[in-house]
C-alpha cells in the first residue's frame, strides 16, 4: 500500500505525520502509467452481470479492446453511446478475426446493469473486484483502454480518456459515411461549447464541416491543410504558430498557448492534464 502523507491535528494545529509501514507515493513501485506496448496482457476470470465467467483467454487468436470504466465516471458516461455505435458497426462488419469489447467495470453491480440496460450494452461488461484487475495492467484511472493483439500482448500505448478511447476505436472499426457526418456534428458540438472565443470556434468548425463534406465526396480532406506561412497544419486546420498549437489533428483542434492541450482537448484556463483529463489545479 502506498500513500503520500496523513493529517493528524495535535496541539495547535494539524501537523503532517507518515504511519509506520507506509512509503510516499513517489516511492512507490507499483505501476501506474499502464502496461507498454509489447506486455504480455494479464489473464482475468470475472463475472458479467449475467454471472458468466469471461476470461481474456477465451479471446486469444482475435483482437480485443479493454475499456476500464466506472458507473460514476462523467467521461465514461460520454463514451459509452459512443462505444454502443462502435459495437454496432463491428456486427455490421464481422469476420472471425473482427476486433471484440470488453468493459472491465467497478462498483455495485445493479448501477452497472442500469447503466448496461440504459445504455443497449451487447458486448460483455465485466465487474472486477475493486481495483485487482487495474492494478494488474498498471493504472487506475478511467476510462482508460488496451488494445489487446492476437498474441495476447498489448499492441499500443494505452488509451486515456475520450479522446484518445474514440481514437482507438476508430482505427479498429472504420466509420462510413453516415457515421463520419454523426461523429463530426458531435465534434462540431463539442468545440462550440468550448472556451474558444466564438469566432474561433466558428472557424474551425467551418473547416472540419468541409473536411467531413470533402471526405463523403472522396476528395481527401488534407487538401484543406495547405497552410500558409506563419501557420501549421493541424488536420483540415491551420494553426497560427505566434499563439496556438495543434491539440487534436483528428478534429483539428488548435489551442491557445495559454491553455493547456489535454487527450486533444483544450482545458478551461487555469486547469492542468491530469491522468488525461481536464483538471482544476488546486491553491496550495
Amino acid at each position: 500500500m502506498s500513500v503520500e502523507q496523513l493529517s493528524a491535528t495535535e496541539g495547535d494545529g494539524p501537523k503532517r505525520r507518515k504511519l509506520a509501514g507506509l512509503k510516499p507515493l513517489r516511492e512507490s513501485r507499483i505501476e501506474r502509467n499502464g502496461l507498454k506496448p509489447g506486455s504480455v496482457a494479464p489473464e482475468f476470470t470475472i463475472p458479467d452481470l449475467n454471472g458468466r465467467s469471461i476470461s481474456l483467454q477465451q479471446y486469444r487468436g482475435r483482437r480485443v479492446i479493454l475499456i476500464f470504466s466506472d458507473p460514476h465516471c462523467g467521461p465514461c458516461m460520454q463514451l459509452a453511446p459512443y462505444l454502443v455505435r462502435m459495437y454496432g458497426r463491428r456486427r455490421s462488419i464481422v469476420t472471425e478475426s473482427a476486433t471484440e469489447i470488453v468493459v472491465i467495470s467497478r462498483g455495485d453491480i445493479e448501477e452497472n446493469r442500469h447503466k448496461a440496460e440504459a445504455y443497449g450494452f451487447d458486448f460483455p461488461v465485466v465487474i472486477q473486484d475493486r481495483w485487482k484487475v487495474s492494478r494488474k495492467y498498471g493504472i487506475f484511472a478511467t476510462p482508460v483502454a488496451f488494445l489487446i493483439g492476437e498474441d495476447g500482448r498489448t499492441e499500443r500505448e494505452v488509451a486515456v480518456g475520450f479522446e484518445q478511447i474514440r481514437d482507438l476505436l476508430r482505427n479498429e472499426f472504420m466509420p462510413g459515411r453516415i457515421e463520419r457526418f454523426v461523429d463530426t456534428m458531435q465534434e462540431v458540438s463539442g468545440v462550440l461549447s468550448s472556451p474558444l472565443r466564438r469566432r474561433e470556434a466558428f472557424r474551425i468548425t467551418g473547416w472540419m464541416i468541409a473536411g467531413a463534406f470533402l471526405s463523403a465526396i472522396g476528395m481527401p480532406a488534407a487538401a484543406l491543410a495547405a497552410c500558409s506561412s506563419g501557420f501549421t497544419a493541424c488536420g483540415t486546420n491551420c494553426c497560427n504558430n505566434s499563439n496556438q498549437i495543434c491539440c487534436n489533428a483528428a478534429t483539428s483542434t488548435c489551442c491557445s498557448t495559454s491553455l493547456v492541450c489535454c487527450n486533444g482537448v483544450c482545458c478551461n484556463p487555469g486547469q492542468v492534464c491530469s491522468f488525461g483529463q481536464c483538471k482544476t489545479q488546486l491553491q496550495p
